[in-house]
């Protein structure tokens, strides 16, 4: 992997996570189909020869997608009167938080690595 590649990549994770995050609802399949792309990007960057600085910096990025914590529900009261309703909702809501958060991060990521590299 060259830096164009890497540069390449993150730009396609980050337009996945808007394109993902856009609609506002999030399926498990598109969860799914993100985790293995990111897990194919960790294993091309793992078997590049890129600097050690670039390699750490990538994956010091936190890109786990079923954080639980990350958005916690400011309407909790959802949870006990919607029942089910409530409990998807504070999923969806979660899940495109952690997909504009990580599309962020990547977009911060790119900008750091253009700079330093």
């Amino acid at each position: 992997m060259t830096e164009e590649t890497l540069f390449k990549y993150l730009n396609f994770l980050k337009a996945e996570c808007s394109r993902h995050s856009f609609d506002k609802i999030i399926n498990e399949d598109e969860v799914n189909q993100l985790e293995i792309e990111i897990r194919k990007f960790k294993g091309l960057l793992k078997e590049s020869k890129l600097s050690y600085y670039i390699i750490n910096t990538v994956f010091s990025l936190n890109f786990d997608l079923n954080e639980n914590n990350h958005n916690k529900p400011k309407f909790s009261w959802l949870k006990i009167f919607g029942g089910f309703y409530g409990k998807e909702y504070s999923e969806q809501i979660n899940r495109k938080n952690r997909l504009e958060k990580l599309s962020n991060d990547i977009d911060n990521l790119i900008i750091d690595l253009k700079l330093n590299s």
